[in-house]
C-alpha cells in the first residue's frame, strides 16, 4: 500500500481559537487518513498558524486536500494555505485523538476547579447572609415582644 506524507500550513489573523483543529481532525477521520497532526503556532508579526502532518493513501489525500481552502470554520478567517511534501514520522489519528483528549482535560480540569472554588464562595456568602437573617428575625421578634409587653403595660 503506497502512502503519501503532505504537511499543511494554514496562516490567518484568526485560525486560533475557533475549532479548527477539532475541526481539521474530523475531516481526516472522515477522509481515512491514518496518520494525523495539528498544532498551533503564533509568528513573530502575531500572524497565527496552524501545521498539520497527514499520512494516507493518496485517495484519501485527496479527498482531504481537494476542499480544504474552501470548507473552513465559520469563524476562522485564513490568508494561505500551503501543502508540501513531507517526509518524517506522522503520529497516528488515534494518538493524536489522544492528545486532543488530554489537552482538553487540561484545559476543563482548571476551569472545573475554578467553579467549584466559586460555588463554595458563593455558598459561603449565602450561609453568612442567612445566618444574618436569622439575627434579623430574632430582632423582630424580641421588638414585637417588647411593643407588646410596652403596650400591655401602658395600657394598664
Amino acid at each position: 500500500m503506497t502512502t503519501i506524507k503532505n504537511k499543511i500550513i494554514i496562516e490567518g489573523p484568526k485560525v486560533h481559537d475557533v475549532g479548527y483543529r477539532v475541526f481539521l481532525l474530523n475531516r481526516a477521520l472522515q477522509s481515512g487518513l491514518i496518520g494525523f497532526s495539528a498544532f498551533n503556532h503564533t509568528l513573530p508579526d502575531n500572524m497565527q498558524q496552524i501545521e498539520i502532518c497527514i499520512e494516507g493513501d493518496p485517495e484519501s489525500i485527496e479527498e482531504y486536500t481537494t476542499d480544504l481552502r474552501e470548507d473552513i470554520p465559520v469563524h476562522a478567517i485564513v490568508d494561505t494555505i500551503s501543502i508540501q511534501p513531507y517526509q518524517k514520522r506522522v503520529i497516528s489519528i488515534m494518538d493524536y485523538m489522544h492528545l486532543v483528549q488530554v489537552e482538553q482535560l487540561d484545559k476543563g480540569i482548571p476551569a472545573i476547579l475554578s467553579i467549584q472554588s466559586s460555588q463554595e464562595k458563593m455558598l459561603e456568602k449565602q450561609d453568612q447572609m442567612i445566618s444574618l437573617q436569622h439575627e434579623t428575625v430574632d430582632e423582630i421578634r424580641g421588638l414585637r415582644t417588647d411593643t407588646v409587653s410596652f403596650y400591655k403595660n401602658f395600657l394598664r
